[in-house]
């Protein structure tokens, strides 16, 4: 017996399932746009990025000169310590002394180097950044970054990315305020040290006064 028509159930579209079709809908919306926006994105990169890493060129400190730096960063944290006034000037060669030598510097020895010291630390970069995602692509920004440490109460210092250039390159905006706003170089220098093994380091630090840049050093100072 062939079923009336007007007696067959009606199928009824609940709100579950609306929600559900206007989600799934919205998701490939939203796929397709990221997909879209990465390749977009991957496309800028490649026009100022190299597909090679330029390793800076390491410094090569005397062990006397190691041992009067660390005398004096170790008296510095010993006045620290005694909560009286202090002061520790770092030059570029002995920031980069400190990058070719300490455990904790040792991911970025070949990463970065201190170039000079004026309105902003001028440091020579070759980082690495992700190509397209699975294909195991590296890219890589090799130029040179301004900049500008400044003291920061859980972090101790912070070192905020002023500028980034590549000779012969323009790095795009987007791309120049990403790095400046997610503080990529920060994290890449100064992690390590900040979960390293000497957590005394990261007590003076937190106790700093102020951190200037003058006449060609990194100035750290402690006034109780």
């Amino acid at each position: 017996m062939i079923p009336n028509a007007a007696n067959a159930p009606t199928r009824r579209v609940t709100p579950g399932c609306l929600l559900l079709m206007v989600g799934a809908v919205w998701l490939l919306v939203l796929g397709g746009w990221m997909i879209w926006t990465l390749k977009g994105q991957l496309k800028e990169i490649r026009e100022f990025a190299d597909t090679a890493a330029r390793p800076v060129t390491v410094a090569q400190p005397t062990a006397e000169q190691l041992k009067t730096l660390q005398e004096r960063i170790h008296a510095f944290g010993a006045a620290v310590g005694r909560q009286e006034k202090a002061e520790l000037r770092l030059t570029a060669d002995d920031i980069n002394a400190l990058l070719a030598s300490e455990e904790s510097a040792a991911s970025m020895k070949q990463n970065a180097r201190v170039e000079s010291i004026g309105d902003t630390l001028k440091v020579q970069v070759s980082v690495a950044i992700n190509g397209a995602p699975f294909s195991g692509e590296r890219l890589y920004i090799n130029g040179v970054a301004d900049l500008l440490p400044e003291k920061h109460k859980e972090l101790g210092v912070k070192l905020k990315t002023q500028n980034l250039t590549i000779p012969g390159k323009t790095i795009s905006e987007g791309f120049l305020n990403h790095y400046k706003d997610n503080h990529h170089l920060d994290a890449l220098l100064l992690d390590e040290m900040r979960k390293g093994k000497t957590p005394h380091v990261m007590d003076v630090l937190k106790q700093l006064t102020t951190i200037r840049l003058d006449q060609g050093a990194a100035v750290l100072e402690f006034l109780p």
